[in-house]
């Protein structure tokens, strides 16, 4: 009986473990910090105010047609879980946003294409349209 009741116990640790690792990769990001963070109704507010939104949702991207150079961009994450917004080749921006939470960066000044991905999640994948 002892013998089931310890595999019970290594396997209750194991998940929790994991559980706990993948939660925490938000933590220890060596992401810059983004240019403002909030979460809460008036982050949601001001984005609708204005400009470009970038909202994460179900592991994914919904990504605006095409945003201005140099203008502010919002992202809004409304996983449970925390992302990034990564350049993949050029760009130079890596935004790192928390679970539930709403920030903001600016986009390149130089007009293209930036393909984009999650540090945390490499199967989210998108492109960021400057121009």
């Amino acid at each position: 009986m002892k013998t089931i009741t310890h595999i019970w116990a290594v396997a209750a640790a194991v998940s929790l473990a994991a559980v706990t690792g993948c939660a925490g990769q938000g933590g220890e990001s060596s992401a810059p910090p983004a240019a403002s963070s909030s979460s809460g109704p008036s982050s949601t507010a001001s984005a609708q105010a204005g400009g470009a939104v970038i909202m994460i949702k179900g592991f994914g991207y919904d990504v605006p047609t095409s945003v201005k150079p140099g203008s502010m961009v919002t992202v809004m994450n409304a996983d449970s879980a925390p992302h990034t917004l990564t350049a993949k080749d050029k760009g130079g921006f890596d935004v790192a946003v928390p679970a539930g939470a709403t920030v903001t960066f600016q986009a390149p000044d130089a007009p293209g294409e930036y393909g984009i991905i999650c540090s945390f999640h490499p199967q989210m994948t998108g492109t960021l349209v400057v121009k």
